[in-house]
């Protein structure tokens, strides 16, 4: 199983996780050299128990398995917290996958599967969900059906972005001009990577393609520089932003 297939799993497969205000929870991310490190704003002692999601045999996603940590930090990685900008720390976890996985870490052990592989921090009621945009994974935390957590863990190269589900977290948690163009774009891209060859079976196909790429692309490169202006000094935003690449109106000749 390749990480990026295990993505998409738990980008579909995870629409609600649950978790506490004051509960400690972040990514737990697996690595090539075997090595899995949890992502966390919270200082983690190494007597702590900490919860985390694995993959099941057929790919789906199940919780949880305990492991620990030996309590020292790692040096700054790929994560970021998007909703107070609050510093990110990084724990050798015990844990080992046979797989490159990202899921879902809680610190404690009352927690158990909800729903389609999700979690709930028992007697809590805040809900963590996954979802994945044009080049990482989000991480959402709602107590009581507010945000009250939003982490990012950036991949480094282009996913299969779930529109849907990571749309409506956005919503809640950037402004609605930003998670629009966020949609837009992230359909302006898809699209990009995808222009098929000429069909005489169907020669109207290119033409189609073509069309939809004019209707979700044309005045990018304005807007995202508009909105780079606008929300400068804002770091949510100005991190979702420049994971976009600018001027590619130059670079379409339609």
């Amino acid at each position: 199983m390749n990480i990026k297939h295990v993505l998409l799993i738990i980008s579909t497969a995870l629409p609600t996780s649950v978790l506490a205000e004051n509960a400690e929870f972040g990514f737990v991310k697996s690595c090539p050299d075997g090595k899995s490190y949890l992502y966390t704003t919270q200082e983690i002692s190494s007597n702590k128990s900490i919860s985390v999601q694995f993959p099941k045999p057929n790919g789906a996603v199940a919780c949880c398995k305990l492991t620990k940590s030996n309590g020292e930090k790692q040096q700054p990685g790929d994560v970021t917290n998007l909703l107070n900008e609050a510093d990110m720390h990084i724990y050798e976890l015990d844990i080992q996958y046979k797989e490159p996985f990202i899921g879902i870490a809680v610190v404690g052990k009352n927690v158990s599967e909800h729903g389609v592989s999700a979690v709930e921090v028992k007697g809590q009621a805040t809900i963590i969900s996954t979802c994945l945009s044009q080049e990482g994974v989000h991480l959402y935390s709602r107590k009581n059906g507010r945000l009250n957590g939003h982490l990012y863990l950036s991949l480094g190269y282009d996913v299969e972005p779930t529109y849907q589900s990571c749309e409506t977290e956005r919503q809640s948690s950037v402004p609605t001009e930003v998670s629009s163009y966020i949609q837009s774009r992230d359909n302006c891209d898809s699209l990009r990577g995808d222009i098929p060859e000429p069909d005489p079976a169907d020669p109207g196909n290119l033409d189609r393609v073509i069309s939809d790429i004019n209707k979700y692309c044309k005045g990018t490169d304005q807007q995202l520089k508009q909105l780079k202006e606008k929300y400068s000094g804002n770091k949510s935003v100005e991190t979702l932003l420049s994971t976009y690449e600018e001027n590619i109106e130059a670079d379409m000749s339609f």
